[in-house]
């Protein structure tokens, strides 16, 4: 522990982290930087699967007979291709135009009494 730390107090304001918020992050990989173990294990499955017979392999499971296989294969091979869906839509004019019906729960009833 550095010195003078005084461990993870309340009272400073940062609760958990020791840094503000909004702080510069400094160290790590940069995005998308693969691991070292990742990096190994892409190198050996692409010396062992040459493109011929991964196009094989692609081509047995998105052509198979049951069509949860298919449908699992074809799912994989859009996010291979695309990368994963954007959880925000990219056009704004994508939006939603509302935030959604408005529920009023006070009017929901329940058991629960209060207790005075």
């Amino acid at each position: 522990m550095p010195k003078g730390f005084k461990g993870f107090q309340k009272g400073n304001g940062l609760g958990r982290n020791c840094f503000a918020k909004g702080h510069p992050r400094y160290g790590g990989r940069r995005p998308g930087t693969m691991g070292a173990k990742t990096k190994s294990i892409k190198l050996l499955l692409n010396e062992l699967l040459p493109p011929e017979t991964l196009k094989q392999h692609w081509h047995y499971f998105l052509y198979n007979k049951d069509i949860e296989v298919r449908l699992r294969a074809f799912r994989l091979a859009i996010q291979y291709m695309f990368g994963r869906p954007s959880s925000t839509p990219l056009d704004p004019d994508d939006l939603p135009q509302t935030d959604g019906p408005q529920f009023d729960t006070g009017s929901i009833h329940t058991r629960h009494e209060p207790i005075n």
